[in-house]
């Protein structure tokens, strides 16, 4: 990466933008002013969406080729007439042939300081997406698994402002696409109503908001399922957490701009509103990037067959009411929304004395790696067919799974 781009600075042509890409990539000794880097994949920018075509001008104008950037970004406004960076870049362009300029937006045109932060941000994590090694082809390093009726996953890298779309393919995830989008104003990590924070953890879309709603939400919304079990546990309120577009004016938003809710420019959100529409997609919301997976998640096969079998154990120790070994698959921490561990066991043992023949068959199974910062949590999702002979329960059950000392036990059960 460090022989991307050399610290090629033009005197006539001195743009921020320039030093917006050398911010992100450490410039490279020698006199060359741009050298190919390997880990950078110019084939993802022949098919020019919007956002490619931006970040070509920028490599473009690393390269010296100041006259060709123009007419990239020019071509980008007439498809994109609201893309409001790339008027910047435009302006910039234009004003570095008539003079030398030290700054994006150029501090003395006196736009407003916050604002050319904001596009600076914007510009960085765009390009940054097109700098990682990441081999999008390869089956990603996320500790998750779908049942065969669900279909997508999203994983949001919220420190990156980008949202992964992963399709199940015979039981594996594969890359389907990517898109920007933008968190809450004051980054990640929810707690309360109104920190404008996004939270983070494991949710669920729900179905298209139908109501008529502001400009402001653009072309579609779609809430999220939060608060989840775990967020009331930890008294995180509020509400209203959304996927949704932005206003007709605007083409996107910057990396931290919203409320809270996760926000996509319309024309990538009507990409994905097929998908959105027909399932209930679950969005993993993480402060990991994918690269920070690639390092930690070395053993993926071991660590999902090793919760597989606590699983399988806990079924089967339940079926067969050994209620000893059942009772320590639950953690001391365990909760539902009526017990403790202790209130539950007690209703377990009473209820498990009789030692009547039962039948626990579970199907459908799903997994997804439940973003935390001390132990590893595990949210699974499955359906449960519960017969004794009085009670014939078929239901969705949700349980959170934690690992304490290398061992999974249950941290929470529900149903959904």
């Amino acid at each position: 990466m460090k022989t991307f781009i050399n610290n090629f600075i033009k005197k006539e042509f001195r743009l921020f933008l320039t030093l917006v890409i050398l911010f992100i990539i450490p410039p490279a000794s020698g006199e060359e002013a741009f050298v190919s880097n390997k880990n950078f994949n110019t084939a993802e920018l022949t098919y020019e969406t919007p956002e490619k075509m931006l970040v070509k001008s920028l490599v473009e104008i690393s390269e010296g080729k100041v006259d060709v950037a123009l007419k990239t970004i020019d071509t980008l406004i007439k498809q994109t007439p609201n893309f409001k960076l790339a008027y910047l870049i435009q302006g910039d362009l234009l004003l570095a042939h008539a003079k030398q300029i030290n700054g994006m937006g150029d501090e003395s045109k006196g736009e407003k300081k916050e604002e050319i932060e904001n596009f600076k941000n914007e510009a960085k994590v765009r390009i940054e997406r097109y700098l990682n090694s990441l081999n999008l082809q390869n089956e990603p390093k996320i500790f998750a698994q779908l049942n065969e009726k669900e279909k997508y996953l999203f994983y949001v890298d919220a420190p990156n402002s980008r949202l992964y779309l992963y399709e199940n393919i015979n039981g594996k995830l594969s890359y389907k696409d990517d898109y920007y989008v933008s968190i809450g104003k004051n980054g990640f990590g929810k707690q309360y109503e109104g920190d404008k924070k996004t939270p983070i953890g494991v949710y669920f879309t729900g179905k298209k908001i139908k109501e008529s709603l502001s400009d402001f939400y653009g072309d579609a919304a779609y809430p999220l399922s939060y608060p989840n079990e775990i967020d009331k546990k930890n008294k995180r309120n509020g509400s209203g957490i959304w996927l949704h577009g932005t206003p007709k004016t605007t083409y996107n938003r910057a990396p931290l701009a919203s409320d809270g809710c996760i926000v996509l420019s319309n024309p990538d959100l009507m990409k994905l509103s097929t998908i959105l529409d027909d399932n209930r997609i679950p969005i993993i919301i993480s402060f990991r990037s994918l690269k920070d997976l690639e390092f930690s998640n070395n053993n993926l096969i071991e660590k999902k067959l090793s919760l597989i079998n606590s699983i399988e154990a806990w079924r089967k120790n339940w079926e067969d009411q050994d209620t000893d070994t059942y009772l320590k698959f639950y953690s001391k921490t365990f909760f539902s929304e009526k017990d403790n561990f202790d209130t539950w066991a007690e209703r377990k043992r009473m209820i498990q004395s009789q030692k009547v023949k039962v039948s626990v068959v579970l199907s459908e199974i799903s997994f997804f790696d439940y973003p935390n910062t001390e132990n590893e949590i595990v949210l699974v999702d499955f359906m449960q067919d519960y017969k004794s002979p009085t009670i014939n329960n078929k239901m969705n059950k949700r349980q959170y799974w934690i690992n304490e000392n290398n061992e999974w036990r249950i941290m929470y059960e529900g149903g959904v």
